[in-house]
């Protein structure tokens, strides 16, 4: 009976053993994912496969990856990883890769982030846009709230707020300052001298930035709310004085549009009313529009209690009218005419609600065309960090040269801004 028993084992090792030399090659064969087996991606980024490797005993294996992530579909997705050996046995893992949306949408205020307006005035919403990278444009789901009351002086927010399909929220503020209807002329404008200056600056030649202008330094002038350079950094900033029908001042929008650049245009009242539809193209391209007079006439002429009713028209017609034709208010950035300034008119603009701005590189391109080789090495050659470039419209080769020259200042580094962002 004992002999039988062990009989019964011999029988059974024969199996036992094979069905462990089966198994053997499949326990040494390994395979290792390279980063997490489960990850999540943002929508619309690109997927990064991190890879994987096999090995069967200390020989590499070559790994078959199948399936494909589609960044911009939401949801679960799989990658499948395979080896097999030199015997024919394979082995598998998976990653998961979850898409999912958690950026939120961008609102994005036409018209600017402060507003002035004055007692009485009636507001209109200069526009606003909501675009979503999974939804795209959302403006439709955006809640406005106010608590703007016109009949009171004060500092008031408009509140924009929305979120996408996946729950990002997003939320936008504009501050509505209202002062008083009347703006009258305030006796201590006369301790403040109106003595009139012509705006100058030094040296802007191999990259030198002008420390002063027309005797004024910029810690002077920012008492006053005025600029006449940027920070030190390589940032440019293009401003256009028009006030003439006679002018390349469309073709030269075209340019910038072209090569999207921003720009500040210092525009009269007549010229603003003589082609609406630029005027609308500035605003749609977020160009910054700003005062320069309805008559182009020296202000501190008028920066005076007999005269000052019409240093206020002078500023309020050119606001009207760009509001009337455009739906959006002019940015508070104002440019003396011809540069002729006093400190009191720089008060009173700052008491408007202005930011002045005058200019570090310039060059006399309005009394007749150059060639666009003329014009382009002229204003290459007054490059500098910060810089604030005056220049005339009127000029031809202002025109024909534009395009080269923010070409190449691109190319050396440079980006372009608005006045209205130095700080």
């Amino acid at each position: 009976m004992k002999i039988l028993k062990r009989m019964k084992w011999y029988y059974v090792l024969p199996f036992l053993m094979a069905f462990i030399m089966a198994l053997l090659p499949y326990l040494f064969i390994r395979i290792t994912l390279n980063g997490d087996s489960k990850i999540e991606l943002e929508y619309g980024t690109t997927y990064e496969e991190e890879g994987a490797n096999g090995f069967f005993l200390n020989t590499p294996l070559t790994v078959k990856i199948t399936g494909t992530i589609d960044p911009n579909q939401l949801g679960d997705q799989i990658l499948y990883y395979q080896v097999k050996n030199q015997l024919g046995i394979i082995r598998k893992k998976k990653r998961i890769v979850t898409v999912v949306d958690k950026t939120a949408p961008i609102i994005t205020l036409s018209g600017g982030d402060t507003i002035t307006l004055r007692i009485g005035d009636t507001f209109h919403e200069p526009g606003y846009q909501m675009v979503d990278n999974y939804d795209g444009d959302i403006t439709s789901k955006v809640k406005v709230t106010s608590s703007i009351d016109l009949n009171q002086t004060g500092t008031y927010e408009i509140t924009y707020e929305g979120s996408d399909s996946s729950g990002n929220k997003v939320e936008k503020k504009r501050k509505i300052i209202v002062e008083d209807k009347e703006f009258t002329y305030q006796s201590s404008y006369n301790d403040i001298d109106n003595k009139i200056n012509a705006w100058w600056t030094g040296n802007k030649k191999n990259g030198i930035r002008p420390e002063t202008g027309a005797g004024a330094t910029q810690e002077d002038l920012k008492k006053y709310d005025a600029y006449y350079i940027g920070n030190d950094e390589k940032v440019i900033y293009l401003t256009f004085d028009e006030g003439t029908p006679q002018t390349y001042l469309k073709e030269i929008v075209d340019v910038l549009n072209k090569n999207d650049v921003k720009a500040t245009f210092f525009l009269c009242n007549n010229y603003i009313k003589s082609d609406p539809e630029l005027m609308k193209n500035l605003v749609e391209h977020g160009h910054s529009v700003g005062n320069h007079t309805h008559n182009h006439e020296t202000m501190a002429n008028y920066a005076n209690e007999e005269n000052f009713d019409t240093y206020l028209q002078e500023i309020k017609d050119v606001e009207d009218t760009f509001l009337e034709i455009t739906g959006h208010p002019l940015d508070k950035v104002y440019r003396e005419p011809r540069g002729e300034w006093s400190y009191r008119s720089l008060q009173i603009m700052k008491d408007l609600g202005y930011r002045s701005y005058f200019w570090s590189a310039a060059y006399n391109d309005f009394s007749g065309d150059l060639s666009k080789e003329e014009a382009l090495s002229k204003l290459l050659a007054q490059k500098h960090n910060g810089a604030i470039y005056l220049i005339h419209p009127t000029n031809k080769g202002n025109y024909e040269a534009m395009d080269d020259f923010i070409k190449t200042l691109k190319e050396e580094g440079y980006t372009f801004g608005l006045v209205k962002d130095i700080s």
